[in-house]
């Protein structure tokens, strides 16, 4: 019994090795990357007569049966004797390939004869690889499949080998090519490159280590060196003094390259037909080999078979004993993973019933989110504290605010006058203007971009433009939004959806009253005292001119905010891009005409406020307008009144104007008290429409056609669109598997009973 053997902690480390060969045996290494002893090296290194050493296992001589896949060679102790041959099928081989070889299987009675060497020519045809020069010359030298040999009996010592091909450089004409020679050594990296894995790097003696590609390989793979232990083989030849010193100072450790040092054993050649099978006889002529000078003053548990065979069982326990909680961790992991991905396919989906009731479930997963979305119930899901760009409804009011306070404000053409301007002197009236116009001049440069001047402005403009908004009531102010307007929906919405992005200016400084002489008289007619009807439509339509691009991009905006809230709503109760995609492209046919009729009404109240007949019913118009009027008939009388002090007798204290002096507070030319009053009407006028417009816009499109409405864009995927609008190719193009979603649920469905027949083996 091996020290590994002879005490509680060996046995429960033949446990734990056990479990790994049967995780191997399901097939999770190809998976999860199990503790593991792989033998590499170099063609005609002597590793497979080292394996047959270690195992007991007689390969075949012929080269061309043994090295052209890895093998895997299982050797458990049991009661019962058996030698069982399959093979594992490589990764990424076809369903078809992987079906065939898993069906070989064969037992045999004995690793001696003939009858062993054909179950190898049986397994190269399975595998459907080159035999030999003479075979089909369109099969494959090399294969990724696995042949797994497992060996079990009384008298058996549990350890577990890997053997992948041999390295080599030069082509066999009819057998191997350059593309062999690269494909063995990716092979090779492959099987060392996991941190799990021992390496087991054979060297033959008549050889300088440096030059050997598989320490290379290994020191790419192991830089430090804390996995790779190297077997020195056929000692033998190693005849001359000075090759048998380099060996030697490499098993006394006297090269640091590898922590694990190196081991040296003695192992039959491919002509050396004397050896035996008998372990005891092979033993003990490897004893007296070893006996001779040199080797004799050698450490014993790195020199033989035995000493190796131990030293690797007591790497792969203790590797495994390290590795197995990170093995369990990464198995519940990937099961996790596996659920998670087969849950998100959702159930299969083969008819039309099982097609609408998965496209259902999506609906009420998307309706639910919308809802919190609409309602602000922002603590009903975490999406809503993971993205706050989603909380539609609290983005769309400051949309709206903003656009109701930016409109108010600078939405205008030109600033109308106020009652203090009116009455003042000419002089007075000059100089006002002339610092509202600098202000402007200097404002118009600023964009609608936070109240910031664009790049490589100079900011002594900005210093001016400060001291001369300080002294006003600061109209016609900026006002940023706290987020940006998404652009996903650009690419969506084509055509005549979204307007133009528009950068509204601040209103011009130019004198409105010369406008409105202007105008009065290209529209004059015959009447006396007063103005024709069509002066105010006139005068309104110019001050109104900015309306139809900032409404319309307003709009747009708001578009753009709840197709983007719809489309992240949509992706995230369908996760799978293969659904989402053509039911995203169905979607949009339904969407696109929600969002049309949202711009063609704000078309329609543009046209009934821009194009329709200047009416109201409002009576804040007239009283606005009675107030602007008095308003500024007191400040022109102002100038011509005298105050009363207290105790003149028959006259009350108070401000007084003289009867003389009131026709000289109106204008004696009647256009100026014409151009005057229409001034105050048109001012009046577009209060309460532009009131009354911004209302509608926001009401209207933006709240009813946008959010509430139930033939809405956000009302749009439901259950009536899936039931009564998708026909049954719709049906099948969105939520029918297609052969690509069919193979992956029946892979994971695979992987996930794999992996839990595994963790089944780890929790025994």
């Amino acid at each position: 019994m091996t020290l590994v053997e002879s005490n509680d902690e060996g046995l429960g480390s033949r446990a734990m090795l056990d479990k790994v060969d049967k995780l191997r045996e399901l097939g999770v290494s190809a998976t999860i990357p199990l503790p593991q002893i792989v033998a590499a090296g170099e063609q005609s290194a002597g590793k497979s007569s080292l394996l047959e050493s270690l195992t007991g296992i007689s390969f075949p001589r012929s080269v061309s049966l043994c090295t052209r896949f890895a093998t895997e060679i299982i050797c458990r102790r049991e009661s019962e004797t058996s030698i069982v041959i399959s093979i594992q099928p490589g990764r990424g081989c076809s369903r078809a390939h992987a079906e065939a070889v898993l069906a070989f299987r064969r037992t045999v009675d004995s690793f001696t004869g003939d009858a062993f060497a054909a179950v190898f020519k049986e397994a190269a045809v399975a595998m459907g690889i080159k035999t030999d020069a003479t075979s089909n010359s369109k099969a494959p030298t090399f294969t990724s499949d696995v042949l797994r040999i497992e060996k079990n009996g009384p008298d058996e010592e549990h350890l577990t080998l890997i053997d992948v091909p041999g390295i080599f450089e030069n082509e066999t004409p009819g057998l191997t090519t350059q593309g062999d020679i690269a494909l063995v050594k990716e092979m090779v990296k492959l099987y060392i490159e996991d941190s799990r894995t021992i390496i087991l790097a054979v060297v033959p003696c008549n050889t300088d280590v440096a030059t050997q590609t598989i320490i290379r390989f290994a020191s790419e793979v192991d830089p430090k060196g804390q996995r790779t232990l190297g077997v020195l083989t056929k000692p033998d030849l190693a005849v001359e003094t000075a090759t048998k010193n380099a060996v030697a100072d490499l098993v006394r450790g006297r090269r640091q390259d590898l922590k694990l040092g190196y081991c040296i054993v003695r192992n039959r050649g491919a002509d050396d037909h004397s050896a035996t099978l008998d372990t005891v006889a092979r033993d003990a002529k490897e004893r007296e080999f070893f006996s001779q000078q040199l080797w004799s003053t050698l450490d014993p548990t790195r020199v033989g078979i035995p000493a190796l065979r131990s030293r690797l069982r007591t790497l792969l326990v203790d590797r495994t004993r390290t590795e197995f909680p990170n093995v369990k961790r990464e198995m519940d992991r990937k099961l996790k993973d596996a659920k998670q991905l087969l849950d998100g396919m959702g159930d299969a989906r083969s008819t039309h019933g099982e097609q609408i009731t998965f496209l259902c479930k999506i609906v009420s997963e998307y309706g639910r989110r919308v809802e919190y979305g609409r309602n602000a119930y922002y603590s009903g899901d975490p999406i809503f504290t993971e993205r706050e760009d989603l909380r539609l409804i609290t983005r769309i009011r400051e949309l709206n605010e903003k656009f109701a306070e930016m409109f108010f404000n600078i939405a205008h053409r030109i600033e109308f006058e106020v009652a203090e301007d009116l009455a003042a002197t000419p002089e007075e009236n000059s100089e006002e203007a002339e610092d509202v116009k600098e202000f402007f001049s200097l404002s118009r440069k600023m964009k609608l971009n936070g109240g910031r001047f664009p790049v490589g402005s100079d900011s002594d403009e900005q210093s001016e433009l400060d001291s001369l908004s300080a002294s006003r009531d600061e109209r016609g102010a900026l006002y940023p939004l706290s987020f940006q307007i998404p652009t996903v929906g650009e690419s969506d919405l084509q055509g005549d959806i979204l307007s133009d992005p528009f950068c509204c200016e601040r209103p011009l400084a130019k004198p409105l009253l010369q406008e409105i002489e202007s105008m009065y008289h290209e529209f004059r007619g015959y009447e006396l005292g007063t103005f024709g009807n069509s002066v105010i439509p006139a005068m309104f339509k110019m001050q109104a001119e900015k309306w139809k691009p900032v409404a319309l991009a307003h709009v747009s905006n708001a578009i753009l905010i709840v197709h983007d809230f719809i489309s992240t709503m949509v992706e995230k109760a369908c996760p799978d891009p293969l659904v989402r995609e053509p039911l995203w492209s169905l979607l949009l046919e339904e969407l696109i005409p929600c969002y049309r009729r949202a711009m063609d009404h704000a078309r329609f109240l543009l046209k009934v406020e821009l194009d329709g007949p200047s009416v109201t019913c409002n009576p804040s118009f007239y009283a606005s307008l009675e107030e602007t009027s008095q308003a500024r008939r007191v400040r022109a009388a102002e100038k011509y009144m005298v105050e009363v002090p207290k105790g003149v007798r028959g006259v009350e204290e108070g401000l007084y104007i003289n009867k003389e002096d009131l026709a000289k507070c109106t204008d004696a030319n009647n256009v100026s008290e014409v151009v005057l009053r229409i001034h105050d009407v048109t001012k009046s006028y577009y209060q309460v429409v532009r009131d009354r417009f911004v209302d509608n816009i926001c009401a209207h499109v933006v709240d009813h056609f946008l959010l509430s409405d139930e033939d809405g864009p956000l009302k749009v995927f439901s259950s009536e669109f899936v039931t009564k609008k998708m026909t049954a190719e719709d049906l099948d193009t969105v939520a029918g598997e297609d052969a690509v979603a069919r193979n992956q649920r029946i892979s994971l469905e695979q992987q996930i009973d794999l992996l839990k027949k595994a963790v089944k083996i780890l929790r025994s």
